[in-house]
C-alpha cells in the first residue's frame, strides 16, 4: 500500500509542476499583450501630445505653474487655434479644443505634467495607461519661450 502511494506522489508531483509552469507561461503572454496594447495607446498620446506641445509656449500653458508639483489638469494655447485641453473620463483621454471632445486613447489612467522651479522651460509629461496591468511613459519636452 506505501508502494503505491509514492508511486501516485512520484507521478502526482510532476504533473503539478507542470500546470504550475504551464499557467505561469500563459500568464505571461497574456501580460505581454497587455503591455504590447497599453503601448499603443501610449503612442497614440504621445502621438497627437507632441505635435500640440510644439506649437505651445512656456508662457501659453495654463494650470501647470512651475513649483515642481505634478498636475492633472492642464491646457495651453495655440497660436490662432484657442486652448487646448486634454482631460481623463472613465480611462478614456480626450482632448478639447473649441467646444470639439476629440477621443485621443483607451486605457489612460493618469496624465501628468509638472515644470520645475529651475527650469521653467522644460515640461515633464508622464502618461500611465492600465488594464489589469500597469504601463508608464516618462519624458520631457523642453518648450519654447516666446
Amino acid at each position: 500500500m506505501n508502494k503505491i502511494k509514492i508511486i501516485i506522489v512520484c507521478l502526482l508531483v510532476p504533473v503539478l509542476v507542470l500546470m504550475a509552469a504551464a499557467f505561469m507561461k500563459f500568464r505571461s503572454k497574456e501580460q505581454f499583450q497587455q503591455k504590447t496594447l497599453l503601448a499603443q495607446e501610449i503612442r497614440k498620446v504621445l502621438d497627437r501630445l507632441m505635435f500640440d506641445l510644439r506649437e505651445a509656449r512656456e508662457n501659453t500653458i495654463q494650470d501647470v505653474p512651475a513649483d515642481g508639483e505634478w498636475h492633472h489638469r492642464f491646457a495651453f494655447d495655440r497660436s490662432g487655434q484657442g486652448a487646448l485641453e486634454y482631460t481623463i473620463n472613465e480611462g478614456h483621454l480626450y482632448r478639447m479644443n473649441q467646444g470639439e471632445k476629440l477621443l485621443i486613447a483607451d486605457h489612460i489612467a493618469d496624465l501628468r505634467m509638472r515644470r520645475q522651479k529651475s527650469s521653467p522651460d522644460v515640461l515633464e509629461v508622464q502618461i500611465e495607461a492600465q488594464n489589469d496591468v500597469t504601463l508608464i511613459s516618462n519624458l520631457k519636452i523642453r518648450i519654447r519661450q516666446q
